[in-house]
Order: C-alpha cells, then structure tokens, then sequence
C-alpha cells in the first residue's frame, strides 16, 4: 500500500493532537480493566451489535479457533471512525552514511556506509523494498554527515558524492525529506575542538561559550551572545548545503541527547544545564524558522521527558519556536508510552510530541522484541496521539555489534567486507572463554547465555519462557561457595571454561510450560562475582519446542542467534538482508498505513496491554483496524465498528512471517458491522476496509 506522495509540506505545528485519555500507573502485564474507557457503552453496543448481526455470516479466523471460543479470553472494543484524532504523517528512519566503529566506538576514514556501499543494484533493491513507505529519513550531522571546511565551521561531503548518494536514496524511494540534527557540532564552535570527548573525564565535550574560561578566548573574550548568533548563522549555512544538494529539510533539532556531557566513543555534545541548552536553542531555532518556516522544530531528545527545553517554556519567545516536543524511548517497554504521554500532557504546554530513535541497546532482535516494538507503534498513535514515529537504523553492518537490535536490515561491505564466520564455539558468555570441556550430552541441547555484565556486581539473573514441560540444567561457576536453591539438583556433571581452566558445577531441575526464573549468582572472591548462570534446556518435544526471552533482558538462544550469523554469513560483499523480527513489525505499518491516515476513537471493554487495538482512517476514507497478541495464548477479538457496514479484508504478520513485499498474509474477509476473529500468539493483523 503506497504512501500518499502529495508535494504539500508537513505542518505539524498546526495540528495540535485533540485531548488523549490520561493515564495512571502502567498495569501489570497481562491485567485487565485497569483502563477507565466506559465498558459498560462497550458492552451495550457490542451486545446490539451481536443481536442483529447474521453471525454464521462472519466465518472464524481460524477453523480451529473462532473468536471468542470456549477458554480463549476475548478482546471487545468499539471503533468510531467519526471520532477523528490527530493526522499521522508516516513513519522515519536514521541512515547510517558514514562509517563507525563496531560498539559504537570511534569514527574510521574508511567510508563503509549505505547507500555507498552497495552495488548499484543493491542500491535500487534497498530504496524499493525497504525504504519505499518511510516518510522521513534521520540524519546525523558530525556523525554521518561529519566532513568539514577548512576552518571546521561548517559541514561538508567527506566524499565528492556522498550528498548526492543520499539525495539520490530520498527521490528513488519517495522520502519526503530529512530530519537534521546535531551529534555533535563541527568542532570549531566546541571547547574541545572536536567530535568526540577526549575521555569520561572530559568536561571540555560541550560548546565553547559555556566553558569555565570562555572569558579568556582569544576570538569572543566572553561574548555568549555574539558567539551563539555565528554558531546559528553556521546551523543555517548547514542546512543550506542540504538545500543546494536537492535534500529537503523537513525537521530539526538542536542536538541528539544533549545530556553526554563526555559521552562514548563517537560524536557527543552535552549541554551542561537546561538553561544553556535553553539559550542556544532560542537564538539557533529563530535563525532556522527565518530560514524556513516550514521545518519543524523539535526539542530536545531527552529519555523520556523533554526536561531540557522544558525550563524554558514559560518564555513566550522560546515556546513559539518549539512546534513538537521530542524524547527519546530506547528499546523501552509498549506500555511506556502512556506514562510519557501522562507526563508531557500534564506537565507541559499542549504542543505534539513522539520519539525519534527507537532500537534495543542490548542484545539483538527476536520475536519477543517484535512485539513489543509492534505495539510501541500501535501504542504511540492510538492512545498518544503521536503524529510520527522513527526507528533508527535501516541497515547496519553485519559485523557491528551492535546491528541486530539497532537494524531493519544488515549489509557486508564491499569496502571493508571482513570475513563472513560462524563462530559454532561454546562459550561461558557472549564473546567470552570459550568452553574447555563440558559434558557431551550437554552440547546436543539449546544454550540460553547472559552476557557476563560488571564483575564488580552479582551475575545477571534472568528468564525465558517454555512452551513446554522441559528439564533445565544450570551451569553455575565455583566461586565464593555460591549455591543455587534446594529446588536445584546437583547432577554430578562438571565444566571448564578459559584458559585457567575454572570450573562450573551442573544442576537440574524440571519445570512445566511457562516462565524460568534463573536466580543471580552472588558468590565473590577476590573482589569478583561468578558469571552468570548458563543454561541448557532438554525439551519433553524437540520438533515443537521454541524458548523465549524477554524483552530488555541481556540474554540470548543460540540456534536463533546462529541461525542468523549463517544467513548473514551467505551475504556476498556489497549485498544486504533484512533483519526480520525488527523489519516486520515496523515494515508493516511503512507499507499498510499511508502518510497523512488519520487515528480515530476506540473504547475498550477492559484495557489489556498483551492485546493492543490502532484504528486510522486511510486517505480515502476507508477504515483500518489493526489488532495485535502477545499474551502467551490464543486470543479472540470482538470489534463493533461504529456506522460502517463495510467489507473487511485482513492480512496476518508474525515476527517470523511477513507475506510477499511485506503486505502480510492473507487471513479472508468479513462483512458488516462486527469484525470476530482469533489471534495466535506473537501475531497482529490489518483489517482493511474495502
């Protein structure tokens, strides 16, 4: 489904989303009717519906689950498509056009970067099937757009091409434009005249006129004013450039998380207090709405809360440069959404707002974290009223290690294309000692790890999930006399592990279908805590088991992250795939929902936040309904569509499963006013009006 390509410009600020239900504590997960939504209306209209409507018209999802069947818990809700909310624009994503360091540490000269280093049919590939939907593309200046003039005033192409490459990126795929900030300034206008801090200690990473001896400099002896009037006029001759190379500036902000005071290893600039992010941002943000005043302006990229720009809101002068309100919701829970709403809804004044980098920060992607990010989506717009929502990287590259939760795709260089390997070794932890012997009936099962964490601190407890009765062995390491519960059977199995040989003693324990908890390891010698538990799991059902992990736990499955260094392995140089379990849940909205859909009411019988509900009027006036399931079970729908006697058409997503061009799999249609249909687990669906 092609996004609308209207030339018109996006005009945010006048759009000031309608009043959203404000929220208290988040609920537990899986708890019901925490959400004060009029159930009793719900159920009223929901019963009418059902009294009139030809039930044996409307055939089950699933032969083998209709909706609402004995012992699967039903979802009913009421749509109103005549209760319009606010107008979403469409979905951004962030573009990796310069190289960084694996880790995100340190900025190389080499330019392993997209689309740069694609082939020419690569290249088309990537705009056509992943980007085509996207209305927005993040770009980061000092960061991926980082070259500079002679002075370092200002930001130049580190390569001849490198603008067009990405001029060319925006036009092939129907980009309307860029969204433009600051990693870091170019260094002339810093204290520590450069990208990125000299260490942790560094507090010289910020910009020249609030160091302690800016009275001293040689150029602007202490003139804060007449220095912040030449940094802006610098901002604005940036976007110039953007201009000249035929790239559409569509957003801006002053700087991405200003709080890095001294930051990690690539381009960071902290601003030291609200107040002088506040003064900056007044004196740049009035020089770009002169510039133009249909970029939008956006502050500030805080966590969760735009506290920096908040000090300065009771200004006339600074709040009518501020068109949207910006946070920054990394890899958090769905359900985090409403607490952020609750919070800038009744602590600000009323102005838009959403986050513009959304990844997960530790470990890669899996199909726990598709849900989640899914109904991080759903979330955003139906019950914040957000009008945009930006993931971070389109592709990353292979060997990053940081590119499974930070991608849609991964690509292999052909500058620097390293060499594809699959490391089969098992090791005590991600990257760490690789094993020196372990009992062999050990090596035939699923391995669940932790990455090893600070040493300092006890070893990372975690869970997972089973879908079935199983037999878990625990691998704890001998340190500190540390034991693990009673409930844990010592079986007499040893372990060894690095160089020094240390060693692990084995335990078992059964469990039936549901969630494992691993206890911590809180045995210390010499200073040092044990690693973390390891685990191996022995199904009752081999051909049918399939573990989970949770959403922002540090652990990983090692079939599912094997299973993925194999593919990537295959990738010839130059070539790249989509990373699945991220792609599909954001892919999904990109290609069903057009730019400018509108969100619309819906009243829930009993709020549940593992089966989430997003409804939007598409630019033709016909109604989508999307509907999703992580509540560990089959679950049924029950949706009344206010004055809509429609023909409903529905397609199936799964983390592992997107359909041809990822326009879903094609689930059957239904007819009038009641839509009943049952959801799998780890599933949501587009129900499209015809």
């Amino acid at each position: 489904m092609a996004p609308s390509n209207s030339s018109k410009p996006p005009n945010l600020r006048s759009e000031e989303p309608a009043d959203a239900q404000l929220v208290g504590e988040l609920p537990r997960r899986g708890l019901g009717g925490l959400f004060n939504c009029a159930s009793t209306q719900v159920g009223v209209v929901l019963r009418g519906l059902l009294a009139v409507a030809s039930l044996a018209a409307l055939p089950p999802a699933r032969a083998d689950a209709p909706a609402g069947s004995l012992g699967t818990p039903t979802t009913r809700a009421v749509v109103y498509p005549a209760r319009t909310k606010q107008t979403i624009k469409g979905l951004g994503f962030e573009i990796q056009s310069d190289s960084i360091g694996s880790g995100n540490q340190g900025l190389p000269e080499h330019r392993v970067s997209v689309p740069h280093d694609l082939t020419p049919a690569e290249r088309e590939r990537f705009f056509r099937e992943m980007l085509v939907g996207f209305r927005y593309c993040r770009l980061a200046g000092g960061l991926y757009w980082r070259g500079l003039d002679a002075e370092q005033k200002q930001l130049r192409p580190r390569w001849p091409e490198q603008l067009e490459e990405v001029r060319t990126m925006l036009d092939a795929a129907g980009i309307e434009g860029v969204s433009f900030e600051y990693w870091s300034p170019p260094p002339y206008w810093k204290a520590n005249r450069s990208y990125v801090s000299a260490s942790a200690e560094d507090t010289t990473n910020i910009l020249r006129c609030f160091a302690p001896d800016f009275a001293q400099d040689p150029e602007y002896r202490g003139d804060i004013d007449r220095f912040l009037a030449d940094f802006a006029a610098a901002v604005v001759a940036d976007l110039r450039t953007l201009r000249a190379a035929g790239i559409r500036v569509s957003m801006w902000g002053l700087q991405n998380e200003p709080w890095f005071l001294h930051g990690p290893g690539f381009s960071t600039c902290g601003y030291p207090d609200a107040a002088s992010y506040v003064r900056t941002y007044r004196a740049v943000a009035a020089a770009v709405r002169r510039l133009d005043p249909g970029i939008l302006l956006f502050a500030d990229t805080e966590s969760s809360f735009p506290r920096k720009i908040a000090a300065g809101m009771h200004d006339p002068e600074v709040a009518a440069l501020v068109d949207a309100y910006v946070v920054h919701t990394i890899g958090t829970p769905s359900e985090h959404v409403r607490a952020v709403h609750k919070n800038i809804r009744t602590q600000l004044p009323r102005r838009p707002w959403f986050q513009n980098e959304y990844e997960y920060l530790r470990g890669g992607a899996t199909p726990e974290r598709c849900l989640n990010t899914v109904q991080h989506i759903m979330n955003s717009f139906q019950l914040a009223e957000n009008p945009t929502w930006f993931w971070l990287h389109a592709l990353k590259p292979f060997q990053n290690a940081e590119a499974s939760g930070y991608s849609l795709g991964f690509w292999r260089s052909l500058i620097d294309p390293g060499e594809p390997h699959v490391d089969e070794t098992r090791r005590r932890w991600r990257d760490g000692p690789a094993f020196a012997s372990l009992p062999p009936e050990l090596e035939e099962l699923e391995m669940i790890s932790a990455t090893r964490g600070d040493p300092a601190k006890p070893g990372q407890a975690y869970e997972f999930v089973l879908n079935q009765p199983a037999t878990v062995y625990l691998v704890v390491e001998d340190r500190g006399e540390h034991r693990p519960g009673p409930e844990w059977l010592a079986t007499g199995l040893r372990a060894a592990w690095g160089e020094d040989a240390r060693a692990d003693t084995i335990y078992r324990r059964d469990f039936p279908a549901g969630i494992v908890n691993i206890p911590e390891h809180g045995g210390r010698a010499d200073g040092r805590f044990g690693a973390p538990h390891l685990v191996f799991v022995r199904p009752s059902d081999p051909a049918t088991f399939k573990p989970e992990i949770g959403l922002n736990v540090p652990i990983r499955i090692r079939s599912e992250y094997l299973a993925l260094e194999r593919e990537a392995g295959r990738l010839q140089p130059g070539h790249w795939m989509f990373n699945r379990h991220n792609w599909h849940a954001v892919g999904s909205f990109s290609k069903r929902m057009p730019w400018d859909s509108v969100a619309v009411g819906i009243e829930e019988e009993a709020y549940d936040p593992d089966a989430r509900l997003f409804a939007f009027l598409r630019p033709d006036g016909k109604l989508t309904v999307v509907v999703s399931n992580r509540s560990g079970r089959d679950r049924a729908f029950e949706l009344a569509i206010e004055g809509r006697e429609g023909r409903w058409r529905g397609h199936r997503y799964t983390p592992d499963e997107a359909g041809e061009g990822t326009l879903g799999v094609p689930v059957g249609e239904r007819e009038g006013a009641l839509l009943r249909f049952t959801l799998p687990h780890l599933s949501w669906e587009f129900w499209d009006e015809q």
